[in-house]
């Protein structure tokens, strides 16, 4: 999926095969004008990592519903059970704001995206 400029401030959302071989042509035919553009489903399964490791442990992604509304997204790590533990922990009422702001830490804190 991709935000394709339509005129000078104008966007249209295109659903485009994400095969390498388009998106080598959408960036040779709108060099300025391509824009990626992510589903939820996207944001959980392609972009994030659903493992991050450091020189201590490594983490896993979890993301759980909270009780009474709301998300809770963080990495757990694998060799310890403590909660204490938990790396990128955060809470939000919007899915798509908390995965975004995720984005933004994982890539703040030298991890890298699956992009």
């Amino acid at each position: 999926m991709a935000w394709i400029a339509t005129g000078r401030s104008t966007y249209n959302l295109k659903i485009w095969k994400t095969d390498a071989e388009t998106k080598a042509i959408l960036h040779q035919k709108f060099p300025d004008g391509y824009i990626p553009a992510f589903t939820v489903a996207d944001q959980l399964g392609k972009v994030l990592p659903n493992v991050i490791q450091d020189a201590h442990n490594t983490y896993e992604l979890t993301l759980k519903a909270v009780v009474g509304g709301g998300w809770r997204f963080c990495y757990t790590p694998v060799l310890t059970p403590l909660e204490a533990d938990n790396i990128g922990d955060e809470m939000g009422d919007n899915l798509i704001e908390l995965l975004c702001n995720r984005i933004e830490w994982i890539v703040s804190n030298g991890y890298e995206l699956n992009l």
